[in-house]
């Protein structure tokens, strides 16, 4: 790992916690569980897990939100290499399906170096997923809206809004299954709760 990427996520980090309104933070125990329906390699698995708790950590957000958003990104899969081309000519890429054209520019705009290949490191990834959940957290001040703003960012017209409302409900579907399997379910009031 690059110290410069380290350094930066911190920075990044601090600069974008806001009062944690009473969040848990998930222990190994609880990604365990919340990992437990995904699928490949046991170290694979474990980095996906590390960097998960750290993403968590980092930026206050709960590992429940996190996890249910990449199960609607990339599935169930742990292929950190996973891209899809998106309608607009745009690519996702890695577990957390993070926009290359949207947000590599912004992230060499604040520092830091990054490029396509280093958006399939399952650390950066994560990490990055964090940043931009906490963008769109501090931006719409919903938990439950900033996942719909996660995954569609621009746009207030009618498309756009449908676009949130189809990917929050697919979100909403895996969160609740992760909290009956995991006793999580003060996550899921959280989710939808304003800051």
């Amino acid at each position: 790992m690059r110290p410069w990427f380290n350094k930066a996520m911190k920075v990044v980090a601090a600069a974008s916690l806001l009062a944690s309104s009473g969040m848990t933070m998930a222990s190994m125990n609880d990604m365990q569980c919340l990992t437990q329906e995904l699928s490949g390699s046991a170290a694979i698995k474990a980095q996906y897990i590390d960097a998960t708790l750290e993403a968590s950590r980092a930026f206050q957000i709960p590992a429940a939100i996190l996890v249910s958003i990449k199960l609607v990104e990339s599935g169930r899969g742990l292929n950190p290499n996973v891209s899809n081309k998106n309608t607009n000519g745009t690519t996702d890429r890695g577990f957390y399906q993070v926009n290359a054209e949207v947000w590599l520019p912004e992230l060499q705009r604040i520092g830091l170096p990054i490029d396509n290949t280093n958006l399939h490191g399952v650390r950066n990834n994560a990490l990055i997923a964090g940043w931009i959940y906490k963008r769109q957290l501090e931006r719409v001040k919903s938990r439950l809206e900033a996942v719909g703003y996660y995954h569609k960012g621009g746009g207030t017209d009618q498309r756009a809004e449908r676009i949130r409302g189809v990917y929050k409900a697919k979100f909403m579907d895996n969160l609740r299954r992760l909290a009956r399997l995991c006793g999580t379910e003060r996550e899921i009031a959280m989710a939808s709760q304003t800051e």
